[in-house]
């Protein structure tokens, strides 16, 4: 909040404070029912919620790798609440109704999660210094990042992220350039979003 409110502020852009929410195995929300084998955390722009699963990492995720694997992850979370405070997240709802197909509907969400990778560089770099953003910080989160794209396994990962370079290529375009308008994904050539 301290990093990001003031700025999207002078745009418009009231930001409030999301909830966290922690369970165990599973829980009904209104934006669907999460589990934790399926995904690290979730955001519900219904509740303004991050649901962050209270197990420890397994090794499938991996997020542990890195000193700053669960920061970065809250920081994920916490773009998408931007998105969800901007009315890009809407937008993105109705675009994917809209869609002709699942090919589309898959193209909008990585659109929409590689945005929420870029706000996340941007959350690191702003906060460098009070989270001692290292260059091996750095290094471990490409690395990390290397395992979470959509080609890596189970076998059954939708394309629905990024594949790992256009993951590792967007977070490295928010820490490297602080500017929410370079995480534009949304005007962003198929290729660079893949």
């Amino acid at each position: 909040m301290k990093s990001f409110g003031k700025p999207l502020a002078a745009h418009g852009i009231e930001l409030s404070t999301p909830k966290i929410k922690t369970y165990r195995r599973t829980i009904k929300t209104p934006c669907g029912r999460f589990g934790q084998r399926d995904a690290p955390a979730y955001y519900c722009s219904a509740t303004r919620t991050i649901y962050w699963p209270v197990s420890a990492d397994d090794g499938n995720e991996a997020y542990t790798f890195a000193r700053l694997g669960y920061l970065g992850l809250v920081a994920h979370e916490f773009g998408h609440h931007m998105q969800a405070a901007s009315g890009m997240l809407r937008e993105y709802s109705q675009r994917s109704f809209t869609a002709k197909n699942r090919s589309q509907r898959y193209q909008l969400s990585r659109r929409l999660e590689l945005q929420a990778q870029c706000f996340e560089g941007i959350f690191l770099t702003t906060s460098a210094r009070s989270i001692g953003l290292s260059s091996n910080d750095r290094y471990q989160l490409r690395v990390w990042h290397s395992y979470t794209g959509d080609e890596d396994p189970p076998a059954g990962r939708k394309p629905d992220h990024g594949s790992s370079a256009a993951q590792i290529r967007w977070l490295n375009r928010g820490l490297d350039s602080q500017d929410f308008g370079r995480c534009n994904t949304w005007t962003a050539s198929k290729k660079s979003v893949k």
